[in-house]
């Protein structure tokens, strides 16, 4: 699963409104972007990650495949329909494979858990504190049965059912690190450990509550409120002072939550935006918290390198990294 040959990989993101594929390409240790495109869902063809209309979505699905180079994709959908378990897996005298301990760690904790019947799950194996441990990530076998048919019938194969917050696990392996997710609709704070996936906690603070912020305070169109918020942020330079105390009073649960965590190693904090960066976030949270705070940009990271991006706009870049994370993956660091 982590580990790719091929030249190119696509992965595919998932929502209730739309559908997102990109596909990266990899020319010896340079990355380049081949293929992306965000689609549009009818009403009602997926509501809360369930597919309620198949035929149509495998209609959308099969004029896709057409355009993409390989037939095997990830999939990324919304972390809220996932299951997080973990274990520790004892030393083994043999090089057994992965699959085989995990079998040998059910037989010997001696009990069914409930998602064991309901789900199906993927793993992945961490060291931490010099202990083996492992990371079940799993969705309901419905959910997952229906995503793998939808595919399979439009001429797809589905490689990886995976979280869209667990795609930027590889590059969060610091001791502990928050990530914090700036959405459209909710910002979400995940806890990982050297990689391993913790915890995770939703807000409702979002681009869209900041923008309905302004838009009710300074009585203006949706189409003003945006300008304003990409032109000035959460910065005090709003020309009302009440814009800027508003806005400060939607991050205050979250401004909060952040200042009480119960962290006692070191610690640091990587903000992640699915859309244009918000001036002044990340200096907002340095400012209440005493930890290393920083914007994570996938196309910047020390680990990947990549030469030729213009066939994604710097401004769309922002929605797919998510997708270009999970791609990158596949190839060894």
């Amino acid at each position: 699963m982590f580990t790719h040959k091929g030249s190119n990989k696509t992965v595919i993101s998932f929502t209730d409104n739309e559908l997102s594929y990109i596909t990266l390409n990899k020319n010896e240790h340079v990355f380049s972007v081949e293929k992306h495109e965000t689609i549009t869902l009818p009403k009602g063809t997926v509501v809360r990650g369930e597919i309620l209309k198949a035929d149509l979505l495998s209609k959308i699905l099969t004029e896709m495949s057409s355009k993409l180079p390989n037939k095997a994709v990830d999939v990324l959908l919304p972390h809220d329909y996932f299951l997080c378990a973990e274990g520790v897996l004892k030393p083994e005298a043999k090089n057994y494979s992965l699959k085989k301990r995990v079998k040998r760690y059910f037989e010997d904790i001696g009990k069914t858990e409930t998602w064991h019947k309901t789900h199906i799950c993927e793993f992945s194996n961490y060291t931490i504190d010099n202990k083996e441990q492992i990371l079940f990530k799993c969705l309901p076998k419905d959910m997952q049965e229906s995503y793998v048919h939808v595919f399979k019938k439009s001429g797809l194969q589905v490689t990886s059912l995976v979280s869209d917050i667990l795609a930027f696990d590889h590059v969060l392996t610091e001791n502990r690190t928050s990530l914090v997710s700036v959405g459209h609709n909710n910002i979400r704070v995940t806890e990982f450990k050297e990689g391993m996936y913790k915890a995770y906690k939703t807000f409702q603070v979002s681009y869209n509550q900041f923008v309905e912020d302004i838009k009710t305070n300074l009585n203006i169109s949706d189409t003003d409120a945006k300008k304003i918020l990409n032109q000035y942020g959460v910065l005090r330079a709003h020309r009302d002072e009440k814009v800027y105390k508003k806005l400060h009073r939607s991050l205050s649960p979250l401004l909060e939550f952040m200042m009480k965590r119960k962290i006692k190693t070191t610690s640091s904090v990587k903000i992640v935006f699915a859309d244009t960066p918000v001036l002044g976030l990340v200096d907002m949270f340095k400012k209440s918290l005493n930890v290393e705070v920083s914007e994570l940009d996938i196309l910047k990271t020390d680990y990947f390198t990549f030469q030729d991006v213009l066939a994604l706009h710097r401004k769309e870049s922002y929605q797919y990294q998510a997708l270009i994370a999970q791609a990158l993956k596949h190839w060894k660091i």
